[in-house]
């Protein structure tokens, strides 16, 4: 039987199956784990702010469809401007957009509209 060494932990064992690349279930969970962690990790600081805008303009918009709010009312809620998840093209412009809301910035206010 021919021999193979686990990517995760570098102990030798014999596989089982042609395509198995570690020792154990236990091992392979931890090196994808592990590999992943680091991402995880470095992404969750934006994927916090995102989840709190989109947090605070549903409860903004939750009766209506497009409102105009006050950046220092937007800020104490806890709202960042400076996350974002696309551009929506409209009328031949570019707006920022946070996943199903359009903003579109009026000096101090924002305007803020629900898209499909």
């Amino acid at each position: 039987m021919v021999k193979s060494q686990c990517l995760y932990s570098g102990e030798e064992f014999i596989p089982r199956r042609t395509n198995q690349k570690f020792a154990s279930t236990k091992n392979r969970m931890d090196y994808h784990n592990s590999r992943y962690r680091a991402f995880r990790k470095q992404k969750a600081k934006y994927d916090e702010k995102l989840h709190k805008n989109f947090c605070v303009l549903n409860e903004l918009l939750s009766d209506t469809d497009v409102a105009v709010y006050h950046k220092q009312f937007l800020k104490g809620k806890g709202f960042s401007f400076n996350v974002l998840t696309h551009f929506e093209r409209v009328n031949g412009r570019d707006l920022p957009a946070l996943y199903s809301f359009l903003i579109e910035p009026k000096g101090d206010e924002i305007q803020f509209k629900r898209i499909s």
